[in-house]
């Protein structure tokens, strides 16, 4: 799909991993992000397209949540290998991966999650591996599902898929469940966004998130009349970018200080035991 294709800009040795939902959107929804992202900080982004997207909406009757996670490792070993410093900012099931990869690899400074979920507003989801294996249950359950994305959203360029099977429903589960046992192993500076009436996911993802989480460094900011898709709401979305860089840059200042400092006490010990 025009429009959907992964994105990489050249950088800086800090780099920022960005990572999409699975709403039936694709890259296209961060890219402006990815952008103002490397205008303002100059770092490197690499934004992937995740498998399943991008192509045809059938191509997700077969994914899995190992696929999805696969691609968020790769997008991290892809930065090790051009930056000092590894950033990764995640919409909805973006931001569930970045969370989970946070968990496993130290190396990441920090993460900035929009609208991701530890729970969703979708009651019967849960219920999806039951009624699956019930004949008559299972006609209840659409093989289809319209994509949310609103006429507005459409106005604006968005590209995507109409529908997405409801099959992705497993994948969603597993990697909510994956999430849970990873939380307390996320250490990394943590910023935690979620919009105050978001469709998509829990009330209160966010708030459960952060008492779950490891992190001496955690922040949550409950966005007043934002929904799920906050990046692409004009009346959000540019204080979003703001404050999504400013945290990133103030860690990024920070760890750099640290560096210094090191580089000081390591240049007088050298002096000292000449």
């Amino acid at each position: 799909m025009k429009g959907a294709e992964p994105l990489f800009i050249k950088g800086t040795r800090t780099g920022c991993l960005l990572l999409h939902g699975a709403g039936g959107g694709t890259a296209w929804d961060l890219k402006e992000f990815a952008n103002a992202l490397h205008m303002k900080t100059g770092m490197t982004v690499w934004l992937p397209t995740l498998k399943g997207f991008g192509t045809k909406p059938e191509d997700l009757y077969t994914i899995t949540f190992a696929d999805w996670i696969a691609d968020a490792r790769k997008g991290v070993k892809r930065l090790q290998q051009e930056c000092d410093h590894i950033f990764v900012v995640g919409h909805s099931i973006g931001g569930l991966l970045a969370l989970i990869i946070a968990s496993e690899h130290k190396e990441i400074d920090a993460i900035v999650t929009w609208a991701a979920p530890i729970g969703l507003q979708n009651r019967l989801l849960p219920l999806l591996p039951i009624l699956s294996r019930i004949p008559i249950l299972r006609r209840v359950i659409p093989e289809r599902v319209p994509s949310p994305a609103s006429e507005e959203l459409k106005e604006q360029g968005w590209v995507g898929y109409d529908w997405i099977p409801s099959s992705i429903g497993f994948a969603v589960l597993d990697g909510l469940k994956q999430l849970k046992k990873s939380l307390s192993k996320v250490t990394c500076p943590t910023f935690l966004i979620q919009g105050s009436i978001d469709e998509e996911v829990s009330n209160d993802s966010a708030s459960k998130i952060y008492e779950r989480i490891g992190a001496n460094v955690k922040n949550v900011w409950l966005v007043e009349g934002a929904g799920h898709p906050i990046m692409n709401e004009r009346e959000h979305k540019e204080e979003l970018f703001a404050r999504t860089i400013a945290f990133l840059e103030n860690i990024q200042a920070d760890t750099d200080t640290k560096a210094a400092d090191f580089s000081r006490l390591q240049s007088m010990s050298e002096r000292s035991g000449q």
